[in-house]
């Protein structure tokens, strides 16, 4: 079973890898407001909640990165980075206002078929590309959803890009 987590988790990361041009597209965006007088929102919902404390704390944290409030108290150069498992009817709604006052965002989220079309017209998402457990069981069921590590894993892309995009000793 060793092998067929490394292989499924292989899978994973090559999938978010091929959506290099959206992430290097989505760290500009959020680059942005570490250059200007902006801030970097984090919004999470649902299961993603459990990392917002990592992302805002710790030692390789997104530089201006804070946590969302309320849309009335984003400024102009603020940009959200907004994370969660699943893009729900809640997401739905709390992107559908950030679009209708021409906020911008990045969206991490799973995709699902009735979804997908609908999450790939969003200008800044990235799937995290974890949408179901990856290891058969011997009952037939299946184990560990890798959405954590996929997670972590566009979090560290975006902050180094955005490290590359805005100090600089990389010029």
């Amino acid at each position: 079973m060793d092998k067929i987590l490394h292989t499924q988790m292989t899978n994973v990361f090559n999938t978010i890898e091929n959506q290099e041009e959206e992430i290097e597209i989505a760290a500009r965006l959020l680059a942005q407001a570490t250059m200007s007088e902006g801030n970097i929102l984090l919004k999470s919902f649902n299961e993603a909640t459990f990392f917002e404390d990592y992302f805002l704390h710790n030692d390789e944290r997104i530089p201006s990165i804070q946590p969302f409030h309320s849309i009335e108290d984003i400024t102009t150069p603020d940009r959200l980075l907004i994370i969660t498992k699943e893009y729900t009817e809640e997401v739905k709604a709390f992107v559908d206002q950030l679009d209708d006052e021409f906020i911008d965002y990045v969206l991490v989220s799973n995709t699902n078929k009735d979804n997908k079309a609908e999450l790939e017209e969003k200008h800044h998402f990235i799937d995290l590309s974890s949408k179901r457990k990856l290891v058969p069981m011997p009952d037939f069921d299946r184990v560990l959803n890798p959405y954590g590590t996929a997670f972590l894993f566009i979090y560290y892309h975006l902050y180094i890009l955005i490290e590359e995009m805005t100090n600089p000793k990389y010029e």
